[in-house]
């Protein structure tokens, strides 16, 4: 039995309860699982979102550069399809998915048009996409600048990326304001969860530490 990994064990704490929370909620409400059959899960990890699909008898290929990590993915279903493979490059066919989860992974990837337009490139056209980035305009990443750390990609340079790969917004959320960082267990996580939710904080994406946005890849006569 292969140990867990890090970003497992990250999961399991209080932030990354709050964290897998807001985007399992924010993908079960922008795609509809029941009437998919092929998703593909790119920075699959060990399956936190592969899983949620391949519970749905839905048939799923999760694609991340750590084999480590999708050797714990296979261990947990082995019916999930892996493939070692980089987002900016990847090994699939044209138009072949329903729909793609790619979550917590575009911040550590400098060339965002690169890796949106894969992920356009390998869906149906229409299709969900769901992904998140760390946002670098937001005030808690001129934070994590002063201790040398930041994040990879400003909301208008992820709108953009959008915009020249044909990837239309259907939704968006803005979420992480709490003053935790990613593997926290402070036991006021589930506090300040309830005061970024009453004060509306989800609702100003551009400003938010992280961003998830759901969008449909172009439709079959888009041309760039």
């Amino acid at each position: 039995m292969l140990e867990e990994t890090h970003w497992e064990k990250a999961a399991k704490t209080r932030m990354g309860k709050y964290l897998t929370r807001i985007e399992t909620d924010f993908i079960s409400k922008f795609v509809d699982l029941s009437k998919l059959n092929l998703v593909v899960d790119v920075g699959a990890e060990a399956g936190r979102f592969s899983l949620l699909a391949a519970n749905k008898k839905v048939s799923v290929v999760g694609v991340d550069i750590d084999l480590y990590s999708l050797r714990r993915l296979k261990q947990k279903n082995k019916d999930v399809t892996v493939i070692q493979a980089d987002a900016r490059k990847l090994p699939l066919k044209d138009g072949l998915f329903n729909a793609l989860f790619m979550i917590e992974v575009i911040d550590y990837i400098p060339e965002s048009d690169a890796v949106l337009s894969e992920c356009s490139r390998i869906l149906k056209p229409d299709s969900p996409i769901v992904f998140s980035f760390g946002n670098q305009s937001s005030f808690k990443a001129k934070l994590k600048g002063i201790r040398g750390k930041s994040y990879m990609h400003s909301y208008k340079t992820i709108m953009h990326s959008m915009q020249a790969v044909g990837l239309t917004i259907t939704g968006k959320v803005g979420y992480s304001w709490l003053p935790f960082g990613r593997t926290s267990e402070n036991s006021l996580v589930n506090l300040f969860a309830g005061v970024e939710k009453i004060f509306g904080l989800r609702k100003v994406p551009s400003l938010s530490p992280w961003v998830i946005i759901s969008a449909k890849s172009s439709p079959a006569n888009y041309t760039p």
